[in-house]
């Protein structure tokens, strides 16, 4: 489902959950832009959709309904050109279920349908689950980038 001003609590609670913070953002987990994250993530997420007439979604458990997640497609610039960049979030009680394995399938068929040139990827070097996410969904590993001060794996799908 595409992101609303009404799902401002979903957006905020799973961007201030220190676990998704600590792998997200690695070291920056509190102060005061951590607690306008969630807001500012979900702004940015609308205007996305706006300009591009496509983004970021947020994902629910078929069944139960609970939020699991945002994930999706945004325009971003790393290593030089824009790209189009596959990202995901999922709520912690759902991570190893293959929530973010499908959400990353799902916007790699989504950039297909849309024609876009190539997708990337990155995350911490130590995190491997998220890179094994990337290599599911297609992306072929890169190079190692520095992103947040840390060491991130980048991979590209074209």
């Amino acid at each position: 489902m595409r992101p609303w001003q009404e799902h401002l609590r979903l957006y905020s609670e799973l961007f201030a959950d220190p676990a998704v913070a600590e792998v997200l953002w690695p070291g920056t987990r509190s102060g005061p832009r951590a607690e306008r994250r969630g807001a500012d993530i979900l702004a940015e997420d609308i205007r996305h959709w706006q300009r591009e007439s496509f983004g970021p979604w947020i994902f629910f458990e078929t069944g139960s309904g609970l939020f699991v997640g945002r994930g999706g497609l945004r325009r971003a610039t790393v290593l030089g050109p824009e790209s189009v960049e596959l990202l995901y979030a999922v709520r912690p009680e759902f991570w190893g279920t293959g929530y973010a394995t499908e959400m990353a399938i799902t916007a790699v068929a989504r950039a297909r349908q849309l024609r876009l040139r190539e997708v990337v990827g990155f995350t911490a070097t130590t995190n491997g689950a998220s890179r094994r996410v990337l290599e599911k969904a297609g992306l072929h590993y890169e190079t190692i980038i520095e992103h947040a001060g840390l060491p991130h794996w980048l991979g590209r799908l074209r």
